[in-house]
């Protein structure tokens, strides 16, 4: 499980609620207000008080005593979105090593979809309650965990604290049980959706740049989907570390979204809409035009130096898209995979589409390991969930994360927890910006 995440703050703060962002609709429409959902935030910002050691303990054991009423979202068959139903059951009290939080905020990550649909091979036996991740306050803490791997950080949990909180599934749900080992305290000033938007797509993004690409100042970096949550990331990476990147966008709309969060370090020529037919070019041309205008920075790889490529690619898209990017991958270069959305089925997998994505799958990029020496390339895959259990590396990872003090995520679309079919349906479409969050109301 994800283990090993230090505690970014160890005293209760306040956290102002930021602008809603707009609702939308599965087709990507802008919805009006509506009603019963409040921004959440933190208690102490609405007023309360923080709890004594033993309030908090008293607290603690008397909500332990019995299992508690919540209502989850379940996937009982899969194939369809349409195999996700509303139920509503007992969740046990905290085990050992545990703490129960009231959810406030549910992160969506494409792992959601892929799951429901039945393609992703880390996914549970059916019955099963999807979700990676949420944010919300600890509402009880198990009895200390024994025999936790050496080098664990364990942070000290209240009752009453906001965190975040990872879940190897399970997060489409009201209430949780999560291992106290992975929460990290919700940081100053930050709402519970930003919350639920940064420790998954926070962590993806800095382990494909930092521990397989090595991201390093003066490099150029290829960053696909740059619009979504993983790829803002992945620019607020490259920006902090002095890293040279390029944006790849699927609409012009999205570039927009870009410019306005990185209106000085992201210039337009820097962010590509793309298109199948002449994809290399466009990062040929790109590339190129920061090895003129940045010159050969020093620590670049030999291809960098050389006349323009890319030092690293962050793809989460493959697909048409992937030889363009590898062919414009410099000597020496990294191309890091952690997904695939171009070979996502654009609805539920009914006949027609598994036959789609059966051509889709035949028809896939291959590279030849024999070549990969010749070529001085290196290819590496990745999949957060089967990092869990680096409790270490992904401590150490979150730590060198928090230290870059990136700003809080950006939250493009909020659904509320009945409309997280349509959420995941929105989501899917690709029609999306930043993090897709789910509130959950008090």
């Amino acid at each position: 499980m994800l283990q090993g995440l230090p505690v970014v703050s160890s005293a209760p703060t306040s956290h102002a609620a930021a602008p809603r962002p707009p609702r939308v609709n599965r087709r990507g429409a802008e919805l009006g207000p509506r009603r019963g959902i409040p921004r959440t935030r933190h208690r102490h910002a609405l007023g309360g008080n923080s709890l004594t050691e033993e309030e908090s303990a008293a607290e603690s054991v008397a909500t332990m005593a019995l299992p508690l009423q919540r209502t989850a979202w379940v996937v009982n068959k899969t194939g369809a979105l349409s195999g996700l139903a509303r139920v509503h059951d007992e969740i046990a009290a905290p085990a050992e090593g545990e703490v129960r939080v009231r959810v406030r905020a549910i992160g969506l990550n494409f792992a959601d979809v892929f799951s429901v649909l039945g393609l992703y091979q880390a996914t549970p036996p059916t019955p099963f309650v999807p979700g990676l991740e949420c944010c919300g306050v600890v509402e009880a803490v198990g009895p200390p965990a024994k025999n936790l791997p050496e080098g664990t950080v364990v942070p000290q949990v209240s009752v009453g604290d906001c965190v975040m909180a990872v879940a190897r599934f399970g997060a489409y749900a009201t209430v949780v049980n999560v291992p106290v080992h992975q929460t990290h305290a919700l940081p100053a000033g930050w709402s519970f959706e930003e919350g639920a938007g940064f420790l998954v797509q926070g962590l993806t993004a800095f382990y494909a740049l930092s521990a397989l690409g090595n991201v390093r100042r003066g490099h150029t970096v290829l960053v696909h989907s740059a619009a979504g949550g993983c790829g803002l990331f992945g620019l607020g990476i490259c920006k902090a570390v002095g890293a040279h990147a390029i944006a790849t966008v699927g609409s012009a709309s999205k570039a927009a979204v870009i410019r306005q969060r990185f209106p000085e370090y992201m210039p337009a020529e820097r962010i590509i809409v793309r298109d199948r037919k002449k994809f290399g070019a466009q990062v040929k041309e790109a590339a190129e035009m920061i090895a003129v205008t940045e010159g050969s920075a020093e620590g670049s790889v030999e291809g960098s130096e050389s006349g323009g490529g890319c030092d690293i690619v962050m793809d989460a898209v493959m697909g048409d898209y992937f030889r363009g990017g590898w062919d414009n991958l410099a000597r020496g270069g990294r191309y890091v995979v952690f997904g695939a959305a171009d070979l996502t089925p654009a609805g539920d997998l009914g006949v027609l589409g598994w036959i789609a994505l059966a051509w889709k799958y035949i028809r896939r990029p291959f590279v030849d390991p024999m070549n990969l020496p010749g070529d001085n390339k290196s290819v590496m895959g990745f999949n957060l969930i089967w990092m869990f259990d680096k409790t270490t590396v992904l401590g150490e990872l979150l730590r060198d994360l928090t230290q870059l003090c990136l700003p809080a995520p950006k939250v493009g679309q909020c659904f509320t927890f009945e409309e997280l079919p349509e959420a995941l349906r929105t989501f899917q479409g690709g029609n999306t910006t930043g993090k897709c969050v789910i509130v959950v109301p008090e």
